[in-house]
């Protein structure tokens, strides 16, 4: 077994974002890029909102140009980039599989050797699958019912064989329901932003399922605190949760949405799928003790200021065409 290097996370001021034209890499970026930090953003396509002074360097992960391996020396490296999303579907597991877990592996070997510490975003929900627990902590077992879920999965295990074997120093991220500004429902991310376009358009919302499957969800300022924090003191080799440790039901989500908006919600139900599991509200206990964080926003601050951002951007017409789980 090879040594482990010294860790240095603590002191690190520079930052790579892999994926940052992501809803999550747009939120990182712009808040990295207020607390001073050196920024890299690395993704397929350059996003109008990165903040100014950051290194652009644009590829595919499946062959990092150089420049991207340079800049990961002496730096925290946040790995957000997916190409896939959660469906009961198999067709495009192979897919999945070149483009997220091949690539990442293929990174990993391809930097096991430069001096940077990782922050991998995985998933609070899919990675656990089924379960009747009121709250999930990190040690609950992981049974995935879905390709996405499998994949994450797959990928934190390699990050953990990494680090056994090569010394790679990582830390692990499993994010809930991350919702906020910059994140759009025609791309299909998420349920509240779907919720917002489909109820604001006057569009019928489709809820698989009766309504009450419960999902845990966090506003996206709260989410990057988490990360650089995870970025900055994580303990190496460890798994952590980022919710809110609040479970809320697609329901209750779409009836505070069309009060906000002041518009009735027509919800048509349709049959409950497969890879969604009932119930997925994580226990956020590890990282406020180790850490000291702890979400600041509430659902419903949450909401309103996704409203407000929402109010400040040229309209966009509602183009999701399903609102079921998030």
């Amino acid at each position: 077994m090879t040594q482990e290097r010294p860790q240095h996370a603590s002191v690190r001021r520079k930052a790579v974002i892999l994926g940052a034209s992501g809803f999550i890499g747009i939120n990182l970026a712009r808040t990295m890029a207020e607390q001073g930090f050196e920024l890299v953003c690395f993704a397929r396509y350059a996003s109008e909102h990165w903040p100014r002074g950051s290194i652009i360097i644009l590829g595919d992960l499946a062959t990092p140009p150089r420049q991207l391996l340079a800049a990961m020396e002496g730096s925290i490296v946040f790995h957000l980039a997916s190409s896939a999303r959660p469906t009961a579907a198999t067709d495009m597991a192979v897919a999945e599989i070149e483009a997220n877990l091949m690539a990442t592996v293929g990174l990993l070997e391809a930097t096991k050797g430069v001096d940077c510490r990782w922050v991998f975003s995985s998933s609070g929900g899919t990675v656990y699958g089924q379960t009747d627990a009121a709250q999930i902590s990190e040690e609950h077992a992981n049974v995935p019912i879905s390709s996405y879920g499998t994949v994450k999965l797959a990928i934190e295990r390699y990050f953990n064989l990494y680090r056994s074997l090569h010394g790679v120093d990582s830390v692990i991220a499993r994010i809930s329901n991350p919702f906020g500004p910059y994140q759009s429902a025609a791309k299909g991310q998420g349920l509240i932003a779907a919720l917002f376009d489909r109820i604001a358009s006057r569009t019928p919302v489709e809820i698989w399922g009766d309504g009450q499957n419960i999902r845990d969800y966090v506003y996206i300022d709260d989410v990057t605190q988490a990360l650089i924090l995870l970025g900055l003191r994580g303990s190496a080799g460890e798994v952590y949760n980022v919710g809110s440790g609040v479970g809320t039901s697609v329901i209750e989500l779409a009836t505070k949405i069309s009060a906000i908006l002041r518009i009735p919600a027509e919800l048509v139900y349709a049959p409950a799928r497969g890879v969604d599991v009932r119930r997925n509200v994580l226990d956020i206990q590890k990282i406020q003790r180790d850490l000291g964080w702890r979400p600041v926003h509430t659902l419903d601050e949450g909401v309103a200021l996704t409203y407000r951002w929402r109010q400040s951007q040229s309209p966009i017409p509602g183009q999701f065409a399903t609102a079921g789980n998030g």
